[in-house]
């Protein structure tokens, strides 16, 4: 009598060979990296260094103020007569006049301006008006590093400021302190001789000084 099929050798060998090679089929080889592939990953390192060195230019490229620059051109500006001081930090300008004419004397005693000097001197909302506005402006397009003017100007109880940012002063003006700095007839133009009258020197007082 025969044995079944199943119990040859022969059988078994064939059922082994045919599992393996089902599972040969089933592993499918991993794509190799082709050089397309690398090509992108450099493209896309070289734009992020790219970036890298483009922040890194602008942050070169904004230098800190120069404190003596600053002063000596403060030195000269509208009411400096009763500036009490000058603060410049890397990027900010603080102009900071004094309180009463008794504190200005105090820090000036060789001064010869009188009290009446002083109050005339301020005695008009427009002559305050004159120095928030268009000294904060002229500092912005003076020193185009700097990023924000504060001028703070108390008398007779109150106390007026303005803290003027160089990006919300272009917005407003539709200006660029860059060119405005490198080229005159653009300061006049575009700026000075568009806005330094009293009436808009009024609204620009509405929009940004503060009084208490």
């Amino acid at each position: 009598m025969k044995k079944p099929f199943y119990k040859k050798w022969w059988f078994w060998v064939v059922i082994v060979v045919v599992i393996a090679a089902i599972g040969n089929m089933e592993k499918k080889p991993e794509p190799e990296e082709t050089a397309l592939d690398s090509q992108a990953v450099a493209t896309e390192e070289q734009i992020d260094k790219g970036g890298v060195d483009e922040v890194n230019e602008a942050n070169d490229k904004a230098q800190a103020l120069d404190k003596d620059a600053v002063l000596a051109y403060t030195a000269n500006i509208r009411g400096r007569t009763f500036v009490k001081e000058v603060l410049v930090g890397d990027h900010n300008i603080n102009v900071e006049f004094h309180n009463t004419f008794v504190n200005y004397k105090s820090a000036n005693p060789e001064s010869e301006a009188s009290e009446e000097d002083y109050t005339q001197y301020f005695a008009t909302d427009d002559e305050i008006n004159k120095i928030l506005m268009e000294e904060s402006v002229r500092l912005l397009k003076q020193f185009t590093d700097a990023d924000n003017i504060v001028i703070t100007i108390p008398f007779e109880g109150k106390t007026y400021s303005v803290n003027l940012k160089k990006s919300v002063a272009e917005t407003y003006f539709n200006v660029d302190f860059n060119t405005l700095h490198s080229d005159p007839e653009a300061w006049k133009s575009k700026l000075s001789s568009k806005y330094f009258n009293e009436n808009d020197r009024q609204k620009f007082v509405d929009e940004f000084v503060q009084v208490k």
